[in-house]
């Protein structure tokens, strides 16, 4: 098994278990904690011009902090190249960040999220980039219920190297 098979595995059984233990628990059922998953087009960009457009999903555990801050670790791995002759892309990211926020009405956040993460990218035209970079981006929050949120956001990736990867998510959340 590959160390990012390993470490989504590891995220989807903690997110597993630590919904279960919410189900039977006698605490409050917000602690603060949330899972969400997002379809993820990213853009990879050469400095020569070139571009892929891998489909990929996003999988993100975070932990609320205080009501305008929250905590994240984040996965993203490709699931779909686009399979370009020029140029084929794919990648792999995970990193951690912080993500400040602001309700704009009961229902409804700005977000951006900052953060360290670890990118291998591979492309046909570029070769492989792997290494450490900052990731930004920002986004909106609404909710559906309590519980269940959605999210539309735009992330940078990763920009270095003569390489960018950066694109939009749509996600869907669950508070636990």
């Amino acid at each position: 098994m590959t160390p990012h098979r390993l470490l989504a595995a590891c995220i989807l059984t903690t997110l597993g278990a630590t919904a279960a233990q919410a189900q039977t628990s006698i605490y409050p059922s917000d602690v603060g904690y949330y899972g969400e998953v997002a379809y993820t087009p990213i853009e990879l960009k050469v400095d020569g011009g070139e571009t892929s457009n891998p489909q990929a999903m996003r999988l993100i555990v975070g932990k609320e902090i205080h009501k305008n801050w929250a905590v994240e670790a984040m996965y993203t791995t490709t699931v779909s190249k686009d399979n370009k002759t020029l140029f084929d892309g794919e990648i792999t990211h995970y990193g951690i960040a912080i993500k400040p926020k602001v309700a704009l009405t009961d229902s409804t956040e700005l977000f951006a999220r900052v953060g360290l993460s670890h990118s291998n990218i591979t492309a046909t035209t570029g070769g492989e980039r792997t290494g450490a970079d900052v990731s930004y981006g920002m986004g909106l929050q609404t909710k559906f219920t309590p519980a269940i949120y959605g999210q539309v956001d735009y992330m940078n990736y990763y920009h270095k190297d003569g390489i960018r990867a950066q694109g939009y998510g749509i996600s869907l959340g669950y508070r636990f």
